[in-house]
């Protein structure tokens, strides 16, 4: 008699916490974390990449590979042609994926691999053998390696050539001002040139006035006090289209906090941070959307009105 045989998604998710990839069926000889299915013929497991991660250069001399990109972005190339050392022959060898793709690695395919951040793939290989051989690599592959993958988005709002909305994080936004709450602190944004509030989506394990703080923290260097919300801004068809394949419909909390620290140390997501005057805001590459909550904190700062847009 057969039977079924499950792994459970907390025990999955748990392990990929501690190791970045996890192994689920295969004829393994190295120990797992995790109790997998013994099978001779196919390998299955999810690798998961945390950080820009990138995959030695090698192939399979028997094994098939297939892979479904759960999430992320990651680009393979062909290592065989990039050898000749044309950079006008290394942009058609590269092959590029995203979240929903679907593709297959012949076996002697020599193939480097990088990764952006939070990329998971499902990956299965046929027959379950050690059969991988590394490949030594030239300069230009080195230098390939080094180029990470950048994201870039585009904003749109009410446009009626934008993207079909793929996800939905909650985020936040913070409105900091200086002293005499006449200028605003603004961030130019590295993956679109826009200005905007420093903030950014809700991690699992926190509640939105955390994320605030945190966002802050790592965006600009200061420690903020939450003082109020100013507004919530939920519209549908205001949409952000990344360079991996999301697009993420707004849904934003905006506060009111305020900071007595002095330096702002900008990170990578950033190139230059400016204490904004609300007059010189048009003179500014800011989103639609941006001026709109801008226009809000300014009649929130005279009024004390709230909204939800």
């Amino acid at each position: 008699m057969g039977k079924i045989i499950k792994i459970k998604n907390n025990d999955i998710e748990n392990i990929l916490l501690e190791v970045s990839r996890q192994y689920l069926v295969g004829n393994l000889k190295r120990p797992q974390k995790l109790d997998f299915i013994k099978d001779t013929n196919l390998e299955i497991g999810i690798t998961n990449y945390y950080q820009y991660s990138t995959e030695v250069a090698h192939f399979h001399t028997e094994a098939v590979e297939y892979q479904y990109m759960l999430s992320g972005w990651t680009k393979y190339l062909d290592v065989e042609t990039a050898r000749k050392n044309s950079k006008d022959l290394m942009k058609k060898i590269e092959y590029e994926f995203k979240k929903g793709d679907f593709f297959c690695i012949e076996k002697n395919t020599v193939y480097a691999q990088k990764s952006k951040p939070n990329t998971r793939i499902l990956f299965i290989k046929s027959p379950s053998i050690n059969d991988k051989n590394v490949v030594e690599v030239n300069d230009e592959i080195l230098s390939w390696y080094k180029s990470k993958l950048k994201t870039v988005r585009k904003d749109y709002d009410n446009e009626e050539s934008m993207p079909k909305a793929n996800s939905l994080k909650p985020a936040v936004a913070v409105a900091i001002l200086n002293e005499s709450k006449k200028q605003i602190l603004m961030l130019k944004r590295a993956d679109s040139g826009n200005w905007t509030l420093p903030g950014g989506t809700v991690e699992l394990n926190e509640n939105l006035t955390d994320c605030a703080i945190r966002e802050v923290k790592e965006e600009t260097g200061l420690n903020i006090k939450i003082l109020d919300i100013i507004g919530t801004y939920t519209n549908p068809n205001i949409r952000t289209e990344y360079s991996d394949g999301e697009v993420r419909r707004e849904f934003t909390i905006v506060y009111y906090g305020v900071s007595t620290d002095n330096e702002v140390k900008i990170d990578e997501e950033s190139t230059e941070y400016s204490w904004i005057k609300f007059e010189d805001i048009k003179n500014y590459s800011i989103t639609t959307s941006q001026i709109r909550r801008i226009f809000d904190i300014i009649d929130f700062l005279k009024t004390g009105k709230k909204y939800m847009r």
